[in-house]
């Protein structure tokens, strides 16, 4: 399937064989001295670059799709050390980043970035849609949210690749919340989501106004011990400073730039006017 010059000069065959048979389509040459004996198919490319280049690592949409995140790319990506200077053909294309031990899946037989890491870097190449599509997907199910959460807490870089993976690496238990999210941050509006404060997790928070907001579902208040137990949780957080909004699930659906309209104007004027020792 794919041999190396090396590999078919040492089954006797001449140098001038292997370009005479390139030129009548017998072979095709892929990459430099990397050759294919058959129809050169995704996949196919997909061992031809690790191949060519060992210390590679297949990512971003060629790694989403070996993981059954997305459908079959168009081009192959992968990830090499930053040291790496290589001429590449078209479909091909090459990022130079050095990968930590940890963000790499050598499970299978074509090395490639972890599902996490696929899932960062996916976000940061595919348009706005695709990038909240594919997270819809595979947060909290394909990829854990506590992955996300790792590696969130030691990326530098791109604030808004930050926010956008923060986003990702929420988990959210409910589709209200991802797109209440989605509409606080066109407002620039970044909320930190399922944050804890003291003993308590919230939906959403915004530490420098000191705003907590809460989506609650259909299932809010289904009890009388929830309803008593949400009622505490509310007055310790108020005691403590906190302002906190909610909003229905069934009024993010219906009326979606309203609540996230109010909830922006109130964070920013308490970012404003709001002190907290």
């Amino acid at each position: 399937m794919i041999r190396t010059r090396a590999e078919l000069r040492a089954d006797g065959i001449p140098g001038s064989t292997i370009d005479y048979r390139c030129r009548q389509g017998s072979y095709t040459r892929l990459l430099p001295a990397i050759y294919c004996t058959v129809e050169p198919t995704t996949l196919v490319k997909c061992h031809a670059v690790i191949t060519w280049l060992p210390f590679a690592v297949l990512s971003h949409r060629t790694a989403a799709w070996l993981a059954g995140m997305l459908g079959e790319p168009p081009h192959i990506e992968a990830t090499a050390p930053s040291a790496i200077r290589r001429k590449t053909p078209p479909w091909l294309h090459l990022y130079r980043r050095d990968l930590r031990p940890d963000w790499i899946d050598i499970s299978s037989d074509l090395p490639m970035t972890t599902a996490a890491r696929t899932l960062l870097d996916c976000i940061g190449v595919l348009p706005k849609s695709e990038a909240e599509a594919l997270v819809d997907s595979h947060a909290g199910h394909t990829v854990r949210p506590q992955d996300l959460l790792d590696l969130c807490s030691g990326l530098h870089g791109s604030p808004a690749l930050r926010a956008r993976l923060r986003a990702a690496a929420a988990g959210f238990a409910s589709e209200p919340e991802r797109i209440f999210a989605r509409a606080m941050r066109e407002r620039d509006i970044r909320l930190l989501p399922n944050h804890p404060v003291g003993q308590y997790r919230c939906d959403f928070v915004d530490e420098r106004s000191s705003t907590i907001i809460e989506i609650d579902g259909h299932e809010f208040h289904s009890t009388p011990g929830a309803f008593r137990h949400d009622r505490r949780r509310q007055n310790a957080l108020a005691l403590e400073g906190w302002f906190i909004l909610r909003y229905a699930a069934a009024d993010v659906f219906q009326h979606l730039d309203a609540c996230a309209d109010e909830a922006a104007a109130a964070i920013r004027h308490r970012r404003r006017t709001h002190w907290r020792p």
